[in-house]
């Protein structure tokens, strides 16, 4: 082989490494799953605690063979840190006892959303709980707010 030909296939070759090098190049996307929490918005400056009591009755009467059944169920529920109009940091009390806390710029986003909201600002002026569903994104130990309703 002479001295050309070789000279020839050096970038023959170089664009065969250069080829396989992008064909096994791998790519990675980072994706953030979003959650949808219900539950109750309190206060989480404050020392946070859930109560809940449920109750079911059965009744049943055997009248002329006849069975009847009738269940009774109740729920009651207390939030001892209620919203108030100077919360400035929130969490969430779920149904099953969860507690959630939010990051700070979610905090800011959930003041400008209760502040604006004329249903949740006759709740905090009640001291009423604020009922709501939260789509945000778990990070550590907070939650990412995305929305709020």
């Amino acid at each position: 082989m002479s001295k050309f030909a070789a000279m020839a296939m050096i970038p023959l070759f170089a664009g065969f490494l250069w080829a396989q090098d992008q064909s096994t190049r791998t790519e990675t996307h980072s994706t953030t799953t979003k959650t949808t929490y219900n539950g109750t918005l309190v206060d989480a400056a404050c020392q946070s605690s859930h109560t809940e009591h449920h109750e079911s009755r059965e009744t049943t009467t055997n009248a002329a063979g006849q069975t009847t059944t009738r269940t009774e169920s109740s729920h009651n529920e207390q939030v001892d840190c209620p919203v108030t109009t100077s919360t400035s940091s929130f969490g969430l009390l779920t149904s099953d006892g969860q507690f959630v806390r939010f990051d700070q710029p979610s905090n800011t986003r959930i003041v400008e959303v209760v502040k604006t909201n004329k249903k949740w600002s006759k709740a905090m002026s009640d001291r009423a709980p604020m009922r709501v569903s939260v789509v945000g994104a778990p990070n550590g130990d907070v939650v990412v707010l995305e929305s709020i309703r």
